[in-house]
């Protein structure tokens, strides 16, 4: 992450510019990988900046405030989520609707929803703590001391959920390849 803002969230308009052209796509990526659509990925992050900046004075002194946002930004998906699944929205359900919402049958939004339908297919088999921290390393292609301060927790605890995290979906890979050769 960009070292410029390691230390300080904006305090002005040009700073927040700044700080939007460095990070905007990534938040977005981010949040896209845990609500499966682009728009509602882009409404939260704009939810979030405008939040922080409007608060700014509050969060001026932290020690990491990118970690911060890309903490805010989940916590806000996860939300919106809750939100989902109390009005009886289940995971799969969820996920069938996301797919027939889309018309437009643009490559673009079809690859990135077979995407988003593929990865969390996988990621489904294994604790959602491995996931999300696995999620954040190759999606969001984050170091482990950055999602270490995302996540709260000590570096080695992310390192060793990525570990068996990936242990685990290389084992069910493997017994997927033996059921196929099986067939």
């Amino acid at each position: 992450m960009n070292e410029t803002f390691q230390n300080k969230f904006p305090q002005s308009i040009k700073e927040l510019e700044n700080f939007i052209d460095c990070y905007q796509n990534k938040l977005v990526h981010h949040a896209f990988f845990r609500l499966g659509n682009k728009e509602e990925a882009e409404d939260i992050v704009q939810e979030v900046i405008i939040k922080m900046f409007n608060d700014r004075n509050k969060y001026k002194d932290l020690a990491n405030p990118s970690s911060y946002i890309f903490r805010m930004v989940s916590n806000s998906c996860i939300d919106r989520l809750r939100m989902k699944k109390n009005i009886e929205y289940k995971n799969e359900i969820f996920l069938k609707n996301i797919l027939n919402n889309y018309v437009d049958d643009s490559s673009a939004k079809i690859i990135e929803k077979e995407e988003f339908k593929r990865v969390n297919a996988i990621l489904s088999r294994i604790p959602d703590e491995q996931a999300e921290v696995i999620r954040q390393r190759v999606i969001d292609e984050m170091s482990f001391t950055e999602i270490a301060d995302i996540l709260q927790l000590p570096a080695t605890t992310v390192k060793s959920r990525f570990k068996y995290g990936i242990t685990k979906l290389k084992s069910i890979i493997q017994k997927s390849k033996e059921v196929q050769n099986e067939l």
